[in-house]
């Protein structure tokens, strides 16, 4: 009911639903939890507390279809002085379409191209990436194996996974974050069951 974005139209759904609607089907990775799903408003203080404490590079990890979580994350590394770089063809496209329309505010003077990262100092970046789910030909798990040609993984990055592993991509999720740490990066979760903790 406190979203980061356009609040919840609670009455527009119980309206649909006085209008005959006889189904709603709908999917949530975290239907087998027991109680509630805190609000997407309580990652914001895990995502400032690993911005505050990083001594080297950030790279944040989500989907790209995650709105609020990806405007959050901006909030904060432009809070920090940190450059965003955004990495992977679905995040670009969704953040340029996002905002396009007003839904993912970034400063121009914030973001900055991949090939100009070598430009800044490790602790003035952010790099923004698809791959949370261990995806093999993602952004990350393409900076992890070296298939990227501007950017791999440095000692004393810090590799946030901004989303919890889809059932049935745990193998892959743990197979990148072993592959991250082997190379020297410190790896943090950030999502709902991080916060249950």
């Amino acid at each position: 009911l406190t979203p980061v974005g356009p609040k919840f139209e609670i009455d527009k759904l119980a309206r649909l639903g006085s209008e005959g609607v006889d189904l709603l089907m709908a999917d949530s990775t975290n239907a087998e939890l027991e109680g509630y799903t805190p609000s997407e408003t309580n990652v914001r203080a895990g995502v400032e507390e690993i911005f505050e404490k990083a001594p080297g590079r950030i790279i944040v990890s989500t989907f790209s279809s995650n709105i609020n979580r990806i405007q959050q994350v901006v909030e904060v590394a432009v809070a920090h002085g940190r450059k965003i770089c955004i990495l992977g063809r679905s995040m670009k496209n969704v953040i340029s379409i996002a905002r396009e329309y007003g839904y993912i505010k970034i400063p121009d003077a914030s973001i900055v191209e991949e090939s100009n990262l070598r430009n800044y100092k490790l602790n003035e970046i952010c790099i923004i990436c698809t791959g949370s789910q261990g995806e093999p030909m993602a952004a990350l798990s393409r900076i992890v194996s070296g298939d990227n040609r501007n950017t791999s993984i440095l000692p004393g990055d810090t590799v946030v996974f901004s989303s919890n592993p889809i059932p049935g991509n745990g193998m892959l999720v743990d197979r990148l974050v072993n592959n991250l740490v082997k190379q020297g990066a410190d790896v943090k979760p950030v999502s709902y069951t991080h916060l249950r903790a």
